[in-house]
């Protein structure tokens, strides 16, 4: 996973001064009561006052690193406008090291210039929002919703395709599946829903195994929940009692998380 080659990338970078890694984490949440007014826009730059007041009198070209440093930083938040995360992390040196991370989980805003990039915080999400897949089912369909670190990675959506008896796409036109009568469709998935989920979750277990999912968490009715965990190999973290299938995926997961 890229969050992870970044991550086992970083741990082995050390620089020598006047070269180092300024690691940011930035809090910019506009949804946390203490973030109301912009609150992170002075922290960004009292932080940077900070550093530089610190640089310019320990070692003026550290310093001038930094202002480099700061440049790029300040260039990259006004490009996204009002476009903001919940959060930034940013691992940038003078020396062309540049990896800027939004997240979408709130971080503790800090700032660290060191000769080695500052993960404590990262890894710390990272084992507390894991690849997740959440399966978001609702009679005949079924929506997976790939995240890590919050983040939406991967959505795939199926509707069981009555037919061919096989749960397809919906997005590719070649596996679109065959129109239905809505009453018809209704009883065939009662009728053979043991049957019909028994296929999606040997289907969900190969995607887990490929994939590299850390947890599955399925939303839907109890029952339909019940039958994917009965039959499954891999086991489900969580199941919540709520129709999210139709909500807006970045809404469904902050849901979610919170939840699961």
């Amino acid at each position: 996973m890229a969050i992870d080659s970044l991550i086992n990338k970083l741990q082995y970078v050390q620089l020598e001064p006047p070269d180092k890694i300024l690691s940011l984490y930035l809090n910019t949440d506009m949804r946390d009561p203490d973030q109301q007014g912009g609150e992170w826009k002075i922290a960004l730059k009292s932080g940077f006052g900070r550093l530089k007041e610190y640089l310019a009198a320990s070692d003026p070209e550290e310093g001038k690193c930094l202002a480099r440093i700061k440049m790029k930083i300040d260039q990259y938040v006004n490009e996204m406008g009002i476009d903001m995360p919940r959060s930034l992390v940013f691992f940038v040196s003078d020396s062309g090291i540049w990896e800027p991370i939004k997240l979408q989980i709130p971080v503790e805003t800090r700032f660290y210039w060191e000769e080695a990039a500052v993960l404590d915080q990262l890894k710390g999400l990272r084992q507390t929002y894991p690849s997740t897949a959440f399966i978001l089912t609702q009679q005949h369909e079924v929506k997976i919703i790939e995240t890590i670190l919050g983040k939406i990675e991967a959505v795939e959506h199926y509707e069981y395709d009555m037919i061919n008896e096989s749960w397809e796409n919906c997005h590719s036109s070649a596996n679109k599946a065959a129109p239905f009568d809505e009453n018809r469709m209704r009883e065939h998935v009662t009728e053979n829903q043991t049957r019909l989920y028994k296929r999606l979750a040997a289907n969900l277990d190969q995607k887990a195994a490929v994939k590299k999912w850390e947890r599955m968490v399925i939303a839907g009715d109890k029952e339909t929940a019940d039958l994917l965990d009965q039959h499954m190999n891999k086991p489900i973290y969580s199941k919540i009692q709520k129709n999210l299938l139709n909500e807006n995926e970045h809404k469904a997961v902050e849901h979610l998380i919170k939840e699961a």
